[in-house]
């Protein structure tokens, strides 16, 4: 036969030989194209496989229903209910170059179609041996339908069958809830019986930075492997080359990824990934938040190193049960990792795997990193046997246990550090295979700490924004004249002095007579002032008298400024009368903050 396009030139040449065309005009009209080739796509009639759906999916909306099967998030059920209470007849077999050949073979003398489990070697209806198997293939969809149990050595009754079917858990995007998950269902209950799964767990599209869908043609692809191992930009555009990019494809990567990508590690992937909201039904997936992770991956690496170097030379190893300290320090980071391992725990349950990944994340990275190995260096140098005890046992189990409790989200860099931290004589050969921690079993919870500590933590706080602030080199001790007339206050400060004084860098002065704070700079000279609740504090000689002029003059007119904005918007009476009453009394608020702030500022530089 012709070709499509040279039938109806051949068509049209015959119409007029005939006397019957009617003439030609131009008109617009919709041509689909191949995204990978371009070639115009046209229906065409032909025969086609189909399989009756309805029977298949009233089974499959019945699991989903009664709870056999849980749909995770929860609202995707409607999506799931309306696609099968639709459901049409599905055709089967495709036109392709590769995939399970359709088990129908066609007698070329009687015409007869034969259907077999087995390849047929003569025709069902006459019995003659001149046949052939039809060309087509089954879809990839009913192929991947069959995958829960096929893989495991269906139809025959294998060991590993009996085992693995079925199992807890689906993991996939939300896009192929219908195209797979349902047919999966179907297939399952259809052939084996019985649901292939109790949960769904939908995550959302991964798509490129720019929130578009990842495609060969379009160049976007991010390769899981090259941002684990690394790729530079040269490689990363011959790769869509090969994959038939387009040219705007290759110009958005040479433009979005110019240095290629840094070998990140699986892990930082891995954690990436499940930062994301699974209520995010796509992802855009962001280099620099990877980078972000590997940064938080070295962090980790870095404090292991920390805690070994310390604990070498000691016996103390890391134990089953929960230490039992009394120092400050160390009872606020069991207390602390009690609330991370309680949050984390929450999540995994709730299958909001980006709670759970974060509690870990900012206990790691905002707490044990930043503040405990801190503190553990005083106590670790005090010279006191029974503390440097404590904090050496606090210290191998908190790394311990926080290993334990991120494996699951970074597997590789936590069995690394596990393998070389020293435990208990029983331990696990290896991480994977030990206890998940509990708050209540490998924490302990104490509010007081907390508390306690949250005042050391805001005097430090304020300590360094005054060396900050007013350039003080870290090399050069300061001295804090404090008082507090809060009994608690006063008792936590003075017992935790030595914490204070290593990690402000700092002299700590208690001032009995409150006055010379009320009025600091009659009695200290170029002093800075900060003020906690229940607290103040004067530390002299810091200020550079014409640098904090400059810098409370520019404090001063950005509080004008803001200040004009907000008092002529409520001298507006349009604004008053007809914006929400909320926005109003806000802005009231915000105006008050705004003067006492310019008084406070005034009156500092009044003071100078």
């Amino acid at each position: 036969g012709l070709d499509r396009f040279e039938a109806r030139k051949a068509v049209e040449i015959e119409l007029g030989n005939r006397g019957l065309a009617r003439g030609s005009k131009k008109h617009m009209m919709t041509l689909p194209r191949s995204q990978r080739s371009g070639t115009i796509v046209e229906p065409m009639i032909s025969t086609q496989w189909f399989v009756q759906m309805k029977p298949l999916a009233a089974p499959a909306i019945q699991a989903v229903e009664d709870g056999t099967i849980q749909i995770l998030p929860p609202e995707w059920s409607k999506t799931y209910f309306h696609w099968l209470r639709n459901i049409q007849d599905w055709c089967i077999s495709r036109q392709l170059w590769w995939g399970h050949p359709i088990p129908a073979w066609y007698c070329e003398g009687c015409e007869h179609v034969t259907v077999s489990r087995e390849d047929a070697t003569a025709c069902g209806g006459c019995g003659g041996t001149s046949i052939r198997q039809d060309d087509d293939v089954l879809d990839t969809w009913f192929s991947s339908g069959l995958w829960p149990f096929s893989t495991l050595g269906w139809p025959e009754k294998t060991v590993a069958l009996e085992r693995f079917y079925p199992t807890q858990d689906m993991e996939t995007g939300y896009d192929i809830l219908f195209f797979w998950v349902a047919r999966m269902i179907m297939m399952g209950l259809h052939f084996m019986g019985e649901v292939p799964f109790t949960r769904v767990l939908l995550a959302g599209l991964v798509t490129d930075e720019r929130g578009e869908k990842m495609s060969k043609v379009k160049g976007n692809v991010v390769d899981p492997l090259d941002v684990i191992y690394g790729a530079t930009n040269e490689q990363l555009v011959e790769k869509a080359e090969k994959a038939g990019a387009k040219k705007s494809g290759i110009k958005y990567l040479k433009t979005t990824y110019p240095d290629g990508f840094a070998a990140y590690g699986a892990d930082a992937l891995r954690m990436t990934l499940l930062s994301y909201s699974p209520q995010s039904r796509r992802i855009a997936l962001s280099i620099k938040r990877i980078e972000g992770y590997r940064n938080f991956a070295n962090k980790l690496w870095n404090a292991s190193r920390y805690a070994l170097m310390r604990l070498d030379g000691s016996s103390t190893k890391a134990a089953q049960q929960c230490p039992q300290p009394t120092a400050l320090a160390n009872r606020w980071v069991l207390s602390r990792l009690y609330q991370a391992l309680e949050v984390a725990a929450t999540g995994l349950d709730a299958y909001r795997l980006d709670e759970a990944s974060g509690a870990l994340y900012h206990f790691v990275w905002d707490e044990f990193c930043d503040w405990y190995l801190e503190l553990s260096k005083p106590a670790l140098d005090s010279g006191d046997a029974a503390l440097i005890e404590e904090t050496e046992q606090t210290l191998v189990h908190v790394l311990e246990t926080v290993l334990r409790a991120l494996h699951p989200m970074m597997p590789h860099i936590t069995e690394e550090i596990w393998q070389r931290v020293p435990k208990w004589d029983e331990a696990p050969k290896s991480i994977m295979v030990s206890r998940f921690p509990t708050g209540l079993v490998d924490a302990k919870l104490d509010r007081a700490a907390e508390r306690d500590f949250e005042v050391v933590q805001a005097f430090v706080g304020s300590v360094r924004t005054i060396r900050a602030e007013h350039d003080v080199p870290r090399s050069r001790s300061m001295r804090i004249h404090w008082h507090s007339h809060d009994e608690d206050k006063h008792r936590v400060l003075d017992a935790e002095r030595r914490t204070i004084e290593a990690l402000g860098r700092c002299e700590l002065c208690f001032e009995a007579d409150p006055a010379k704070l009320d009025d600091p700079n009659a009695h200290f000279k170029n002093a800075a002032v900060f003020v906690n609740p229940a607290i103040r504090a004067a530390v002299p000689d810091v200020i550079d008298t014409e640098k904090e002029r400059d810098r409370l003059q520019r404090n001063l007119k950005k509080v004008e400024k803001e200040l004009g904005v907000l008092e002529k918007k409520l001298a507006n009476p349009s604004f008053v009368e007809r914006a929400p009453e909320a926005v109003v009394d806000k802005s009231r608020r915000d105006s008050l903050e705004l003067r006492d702030k310019r008084e406070r500022l005034e009156a500092a530089l009044n003071s100078l």
